[in-house]
């Protein structure tokens, strides 16, 4: 095997591994809901078993592309769910800014999106 065999080889289970990671989000985001709960950015990483180092910067990536798909799809946007300790139970940053770069969010009250977030959520 050549080194660009092994770099591709690398790359493919990367790439299995992303999706099988994303995959678990997805139902560790269902189960939540189910149960009308919210997680950290941190339980979310250790309930999905992610890898460090940047174990919450692994999460934010899955979570934005899981908010890209819920949005594709009609659906509410579960990444709601996943909140900082920081941010006295809201989302980071992030989540706010993918949602304006996707249009579903304005800029302006932060906390009022995020609830009503939540509450599409738990509708449902």
């Amino acid at each position: 095997m050549t080194l660009s065999d092994a770099t591709i080889s690398n790359r493919s289970s990367d790439v299995a591994s992303m999706a099988e990671l994303l995959q678990r989000l997805s139902d560790v985001l269902d189960r939540a809901r189910q149960l009308q709960q919210t997680m950290t950015y941190l339980q979310a990483a250790d309930a999905i078993h992610i890898q460090p180092p940047h174990r919450i910067h692994q999460v934010t990536q899955l979570l934005e592309t899981l908010l890209e798909q819920d949005h594709r799809l009609g659906r509410p946007l579960r990444t709601a769910l996943v909140i900082s300790r920081a941010r006295a139970g809201q989302p980071a940053d992030g989540f706010y800014a993918k949602a304006r770069e996707l249009g579903l969010f304005d800029g302006s009250e932060p906390a009022r999106f995020h609830q009503h977030c939540l509450q599409q959520l738990f509708a449902n």
